[in-house]
């Protein structure tokens, strides 16, 4: 393990990929501790991942805009990864799966084959069509929080794990339904993603199993098509059709982000709001509306703290740094998203009443596809529970996930009420 200290960027020592400011570890503690370090070395600034793998961090959000943008120098083919190619990167890296993922989808494409693979999904995640999965979601969000009574009812502390039987199952329900997924898969595939977004454990093995299930359901759709997406996805035209490889990582895509990022945006919003009564009164009191309230907990507090990569395809200087050709370049939102040079001195505050807006789905072609399905489970489920339990508590620090990338939590454990008899009045 190398133990040399991180290297202080100054005019006599510019950035350079084998000298990083910063090294992150899957344990830290306080993953805005890290992000503020790395902003304040730069807008893009040599860190090391675990493993020892050298990458560049954009750390502003307008640098990192430029970036995301500009998919014709900074591209998301591993194969203009360098390092990659020599070798240098071990196959059972655990951040392998995340920053060279294998299969053509559309978060591995850019260009032409980009929009091929996204385009049969637009027209599934607009605004019109999230908007009437509404009832969907109001219903399951409602069976999810009387369980959530009923298991605080029935535990001699009255404690329950809102992460476990609400943050998790929810956008999982969901984005099963609109795939057709059947519901004997939830936990199999929680398992799996589990190991997949840990930076400590080998993903291969959950890889595999994962991909068994997708092409099990495809195998399924093809003889029984239904009324949902994955259905669709089988019968595009024949000018449209993907390939099996590209359809199980599209679907493999779709599962993950589908319901990945949302865990994380209910758990931190439950906590930002817990520790800011103010803010959580303005919004009991109708001052303000939850939608604001679910774009400042993505500002604040992004699901993804770190993403995974792009490649720059020529040399090419960004903010004080000269990226060369074949170097990898991560975008840290945990570092946008508090970036002073866009929200002035009051970056570090929580306020719900900030209409600044973020960068926290993403930007340019690659940007969220279910970022508005996203927006619609945190507004229902956040309004729901505090309108329910406005005094609920957390019971117990919530530890972090083993991870540089995910800004998550492992449990969240509430005290809904503070008698057992006000659980029957809550439900």
């Amino acid at each position: 393990m190398d133990l040399t200290p991180p290297t202080p960027i100054t005019e006599a020592s510019p950035p350079e990929l084998s000298r990083p400011v910063h090294r992150l570890d899957p344990h830290s503690l306080d993953l805005h501790y890290d992000a503020a370090l790395m902003r304040k070395a730069g807008a893009v600034v040599p860190v090391q991942l675990p493993g020892g793998v050298p990458v560049w961090a954009v750390t502003r959000d307008a640098t990192a805009r430029a970036v995301l943008r500009n998919t014709d120098v900074f591209r998301k083919d591993a194969r203009h990864w360098d390092a990659l190619q020599r070798g240098d990167i071990p196959a059972d890296w655990p951040l392998i799966g995340l920053a060279a993922p294998a299969g053509r989808s559309m978060v591995t494409t850019d260009g032409v084959d980009h929009w091929r693979l996204r385009g049969p999904l637009a027209t599934v995640f607009t605004e019109t069509r999230v908007r009437a999965l509404r009832t969907s979601v109001d219903i399951i969000t409602k069976k999810l929080l009387a369980d959530l009574a009923d298991a605080a009812t029935v535990a001699d502390d009255g404690i329950v794990d809102f992460r476990k039987l609400v943050a998790w199952p929810l956008p999982m329900t969901v984005i099963s339904l609109l795939l057709g997924l059947p519901e004997s898969e939830h936990e199999a595939l929680r398992a799996e993603y589990e190991v997949f977004f840990d930076d400590t454990r080998d993903p291969t093995a959950a890889l595999a199993t994962i991909e068994d299930i997708i092409t099990r359901h495809l195998d399924a759709k093809r003889r029984y098509p239904g009324d949902d997406l994955t259905s669709a996805l089988l019968q595009l035209p024949d000018d449209e059709q993907l390939t099996t490889e590209e359809l199980v990582a599209t679907v493999q895509v779709l599962i993950a982000a589908g319901h990945e990022t949302t865990v994380h945006l209910l758990v931190n919003g439950v906590l930002a709001l817990t520790s800011h009564r103010d803010q959580l009164d303005l919004l009991l009191q109708g001052e303000v509306a939850w939608d604001r309230a679910v774009e400042e907990i993505l500002r604040w507090e992004p699901p993804t703290a770190n993403f995974l990569l792009r490649f720059a395809t020529r040399d090419s200087v960004l903010g004080d740094a000269l990226v060369r050709r074949g170097e990898p370049v991560m975008i840290s939102y945990g570092a946008m998203g508090r970036d002073p040079d866009r929200y002035g001195p009051t970056a570090d505050d929580f306020d719900i009443t900030r209409a600044a807006g973020h960068t926290s789905f993403g930007h340019g072609p690659h940007a969220c596809i279910g970022a508005p399905l996203a927006r619609l489970e945190g507004r229902i489920v956040l309004k729901e529970l505090f309108s329910r339990w406005p005094d609920l508590a957390p019971a117990a620090p919530a530890p972090r996930s083993p991870s540089v990338l995910m800004n998550s939590r492992t449990s969240l454990a509430l005290r809904l009420f503070s008698h057992p008899h006000e659980a029957g009045a809550a439900k």
